[in-house]
């Protein structure tokens, strides 16, 4: 595969198309990372003294006065169902961008309306592929939260405490095994993503897809991974202090918004453009990019 035709072809497909980079800025909604560049954010983790490790005290229920625990659980819902909203948006802006630059690269017309369209009637696909991964995490996060019920168990039930040992027997045990499995599978999210989009599989026949896809063209994948890394870097080193004019200048987030925003888009395209060729769909001429009015 030409690296540097994909990356090229990237860059010209995102500047005749710039509808693609509002898609990216849509498509990070559905992700923790949006593809940006890193802005330099300070982190600190102090330790407690050991004397600070104490089973927090929480008030008694009846202490809580009902109105205020019910208006505490409406805004708790509504800021779920936003969470969601917008994690459901992002997973459709996903999906259509691959489909919007899929049909671009082939030599057709396409705009915003077409490629939200083409997400949505692979939506619930699209989010199945999504929650897969977390599947093993929420298990062990299940472990844990009943790990946790067993130690506030009350006095008489004190015996039931030793089960604490066994469950967190069992989520080593199974961390050992359920993480590396998350970890594969977010990695083959995105060639995933683009067997569902572009071959039209399910949620269990786009993961056999992507990982049959990547397995016969490992080398070159493994090279475009890398690719991607330097690109990823060398924008994080040259946007550290634009990044940060820009973070705290609230007069500038659009326009930070709008750079990962592009970040994004551009190495979807990139690797949908790799699918395409690892894949043989690739068989349009690469001439000038027709555009939509």
């Amino acid at each position: 595969m030409d690296y540097g035709r994909v990356l090229r072809r990237a860059w010209d497909i995102i500047w005749a198309h710039k509808y693609l980079i509002l898609l990216g800025v849509l498509a990070g909604l559905g992700s923790g990372t949006g593809g940006g560049a890193a802005t330099g954010t300070g982190f600190r983790f102090d330790l407690p003294a050991p004397d600070e490790f104490r089973i927090p005290e929480f008030p008694a229920p009846e202490v809580i006065p009902p109105v205020v625990g019910l208006i505490g659980a409406i805004v708790a819902l509504i800021i779920l169902v936003v969470v969601v909203a917008l994690w459901v948006v992002g997973i459709i802006s996903r999906g259509g961008l691959i489909g919007s630059v899929d049909t671009i690269d082939g030599g057709g017309l396409s705009s915003f309306g077409q490629a939200w369209e083409a997400g949505w009637r692979k939506g619930w696909r699209l989010v199945g592929i999504a929650l897969l991964p977390a599947i093993p995490v929420l298990l062990l996060v299940i472990l844990a939260v009943l790990a946790a019920l067993a130690l506030y168990l009350p006095a008489p039930a004190t015996p039931a405490r030793a089960n604490v040992s066994i469950l967190a027997a069992i989520a080593g045990v199974l961390a050992c095994i359920l993480v590396p499995v998350a970890v594969i599978l977010g990695l083959l999210e995105a060639m995933a993503n683009r067997a569902c989009m572009l071959e039209d599989t399910g949620v269990f026949g786009s993961y056999r897809r992507g990982a049959r896809v990547v397995l016969d063209n490992f080398g070159s994948a493994f090279v475009l991974f890398l690719i991607q890394i330097a690109i990823a870097v060398g924008i994080a080193i040259v946007g550290i202090l634009p990044g940060m004019v820009m973070a705290v200048c609230c007069l500038l987030w659009p326009l930070l918004i709008l750079v990962q925003g592009a970040i994004t888009a551009y190495f979807s395209t990139m690797w949908t453009l790799a699918w395409r060729r690892w894949t043989g769909l690739a068989s349009v001429p690469e001439g000038p990019l027709a555009t939509t009015q």
